[in-house]
């Protein structure tokens, strides 16, 4: 793969731009249980708060992509952004569930721009062999966000106020308004590419809706995969840190340390996968047989969660966990090609956002599930039924999704006679 500055630079600032995404997405569930302590919340309670996120998400992703495509991911992405952080800080002034779940709703709206705007760069900006790759790369920075928020945001709460007091109120301040620097450096310094490299065989109008896309098979294969899927990932992201603490009893240096763990394997796994993937189809081998192949291998690897549900000690369940969660996301990697593979030219933001809709409705049913199964049946339940689902993701790309290629969307216009 050779890329040349500009397209380094631009992988570098969506790489970046996600990392603060995690970091601002994954802080609540780092100091969910001491807000929840110091706010007097339930687990339950506090589980619908970690899902309030994912409703302005499920609801803004399609508009996000249909944006993104119609105005361009540089004016989408910076501006998102900008409510993200905000939002984020806006987490330190709650005195109660009301505030916490507004500012979680924002937070949500925001972020929801940032996978639809990054698949349209990518679609724009790299040619169909080095997609995986970048895609890869790009993704990657999720996870390290998430293996670095655990540190982050405990080193500021325990440094503006103690173990026993942690002082979760500033660790939002700074880590949601130190986020807007990256918003200057992204308005400064991105330079936009509006064509798109050879490789779509199909090029429809430009004015492609998503019903249109809605229409299609392997648009509904997708969206099943992508629900699925990020069950188990937000599961990780709203849970991990309250499994460790409330059914391993570690304390706060081993949770920093054991929850970090997976999201390092996730951002390794991201960009090695994307490389795998890009080398086999460069070697002749059918994009469709490799695509659903990965997919598959990785996501029965990632069944592994289950394991350390019943593991005996937090060692054991530590690895299970590493090897669950390195597996998801290299299958993250190379689902977030297919809206690039298969949407039509200049459609990629929406079918990326109708994509993530899927996400972003997991985003709201996961942790709030999770929270009243560990409730009223303990963890070990709620990553078992976690770790389901990605059987039924993997059985999804078996028997659901068909050949990788572009939609072709239908732009002859249905003639009416006139009668007299």
């Amino acid at each position: 793969m050779k890329l040349n500055r500009r397209q380094i630079w631009t992988l570098f600032l969506i790489f970046s731009g996600t990392l603060i995404n995690a970091i601002d997405r994954s802080s609540l569930a780092t100091a969910n249980t001491f807000i929840a302590k110091e706010l007097h919340l339930s687990m339950g309670t506090m589980g619908l708060i970690l899902s309030a996120f994912g409703w302005a998400y499920l609801f803004f992703n399609i508009p996000a992509g249909w944006f993104a495509d119609r105005f361009g991911a540089k004016k989408v992405y910076g501006i998102t952004a900008a409510i993200w952080s905000i939002a984020s800080a806006v987490t330190g002034l709650a005195r109660g569930a009301p505030l916490l779940f507004a500012s979680r709703i924002l937070v949500g709206l925001g972020e929801a721009a940032n996978f639809p705007a990054a698949t349209k760069i990518v679609a724009e900006n790299f040619k169909p062999s080095d997609r995986s790759t970048a895609t890869g790369i790009y993704l990657s920075g999720l996870r390290l966000g998430y293996a670095l928020t655990p540190g982050i945001m405990i080193g500021l709460m325990v440094y503006f106020g103690t173990k026993e007091q942690p002082d979760w109120r500033m660790a939002f301040y700074i880590t949601g308004l130190g986020s807007l620097l990256w918003v200057i450096l992204w308005f400064a310094t991105f330079r936009e590419k509006k064509t798109i490299p050879a490789g779509n065989e199909v090029t429809p109008s430009n004015k492609i809706t998503s019903f249109q896309l809605l229409k299609h098979r392997n648009t509904w294969a997708i969206i099943i995969i992508k629900f699925f899927q990020d069950y188990l990932y937000y599961l990780y992201l709203t849970w991990l840190p309250g499994f460790l603490i409330e059914a391993r009893k570690l304390d706060l240096d081993a949770v920093t340390f054991y929850a970090t763990l997976p999201w390092v394997a996730g951002m390794l796994a991201q960009p090695l996968i994307g490389v795998l993937a890009d080398y086999l189809i460069k070697k002749g081998y059918n994009l469709t047989i490799v695509k659903k192949t990965l997919l598959i291998t990785t996501q029965v690897i990632a069944l592994s969660v289950i394991g350390a549900a019943y593991a005996k000690d937090a060692e054991t369940a530590a690895w299970l966990l590493i090897i669950a969660m390195a597996a998801e996301s290299a299958s993250t990697a190379i689902l977030w090609t297919l809206p690039q593979e298969l949407a039509p030219e200049g459609a990629a933001g929406t079918l990326g956002g109708i994509m993530n809709t899927a996400g972003a409705f997991a985003s709201i049913v996961s942790p709030a599930i999770t929270g009243f199964i560990a409730q009223y049946y303990g963890f070990t339940a709620a990553l078992t039924f976690g770790g389901s689902t990605m059987l039924m993701a993997s059985l999804s790309v078996l028997f659901f999704l068909t050949k990788i290629q572009p939609i072709r969307i239908s732009t002859a216009k249905t003639k009416t006679k006139k009668t007299t």
